[in-house]
């Protein structure tokens, strides 16, 4: 079976500092695969003409409008050209055989897949507590197989799984979960093998870190409320326990890396950050929670 042309689709957002690194490494891939790299660039800080200057084969769409990640997702994929649509971001630095694996792993037949996300900046803790608190599941040692969700810094799937199940969702963030929702509605789920790999840049600064983690948090109570068309009593409910969430998702963090254990010395060295980062994530959980009954009361009235 040949192998299909590869559109990378990454949407970037104020990247400057990062989309250097992400851009380098997708240019230098090891593989006779065809591929083409899509940007779309909604950025106030002169990321697209840092692009336009340095990377001229990089195909740039701006966007004067702020887009959020599905948006921009959505954005590039009308103009991609390849069967294979591979996402990754702005702030992930692709394995050389990144583009080779995926076009491997798309021979097969299992629709989604996606990979392992490492940890691009190790020697800083705040950027360790970011990691754990949002990549733990899919760090190294993760085994491959089936799995409910795969971020979109390191996914792919063909132009016809998208069809089904796409758009992704264009306002705030966790469109990635929301696609997934609709994959579990049709009874698939997306594949992880190992041996697609990007490794992510964390934020190293510890008020960001938490306020990433309560906005990120907000918008998934959202999305589930609006997407997975909750009822109040199970808005409530989800309220109600979210003070037990840091606790839940710090457990099921630490049993995921004791057992690969190659990260063990990191998650204790950032653990009280890593905790504040899911506490963070409950709070904005609550919040979206709440925000959504709210919101439904005022539609009723």
């Amino acid at each position: 079976m040949a192998r299909c042309k590869v559109s990378i689709v990454i949407p970037s957002y104020n990247s400057r500092n990062t989309l250097p690194l992400a851009l380098e490494a997708l240019q230098a891939q090891k593989t006779s695969v065809p591929f083409e790299i899509i940007l779309v660039d909604s950025s106030t800080d002169g990321s697209g003409d840092l692009v336009a200057a340095r990377f001229p084969d990089v195909k740039l769409i701006r966007s004067e409008q702020r887009l959020y990640p599905g948006a921009g997702r959505n954005r590039g994929i009308r103009e991609a050209t390849g069967e294979i649509l591979a996402f990754t971001d702005a702030d992930c630095i692709a394995d050389p055989g990144w583009v080779e694996a995926i076009a491997q792993a798309q021979l097969r037949d299992l629709g989604v897949i996606g990979g392992i996300v490492d940890n691009a900046n190790p020697e800083n803790a705040t950027g360790w507590a970011y990691y754990f608190t949002e990549f733990n599941y899919w760090a190294p040692g993760a085994p491959e197989g089936f799995v409910n969700e795969i971020p979109t810094c390191c996914l792919s799937m063909k132009r016809s799984a998208f069809e089904r199940w796409g758009p992704f969702k264009e306002s705030g963030y966790c469109s990635d979960s929301v696609f997934h929702w609709a994959m579990a509605a049709d009874g698939k789920r997306p594949y992880l093998d190992p041996r697609i790999r990007v490794a992510h840049i964390n934020p190293s600064d510890f008020p960001h870190l938490l306020g990433h983690e309560y906005e990120h948090g907000k918008f998934f109570a959202d999305a589930r409320a609006r997407y997975q068309g909750l009822s109040r009593w199970r808005l409530l409910l989800h309220a109600v326990t979210a003070p037990l969430l840091p606790f839940i998702l710090f457990g099921r963090a630490f049993r995921r890396i004791r057992a690969r254990g190659c990260q063990l010395p990191f998650f204790f060295r950032s653990s009280l950050q890593t905790f504040a980062g899911m506490t963070c994530w409950s709070m904005g959980e609550f919040s979206g929670y709440l925000g959504s009954m709210v919101s439904r009361d005022l539609h009723k009235g």
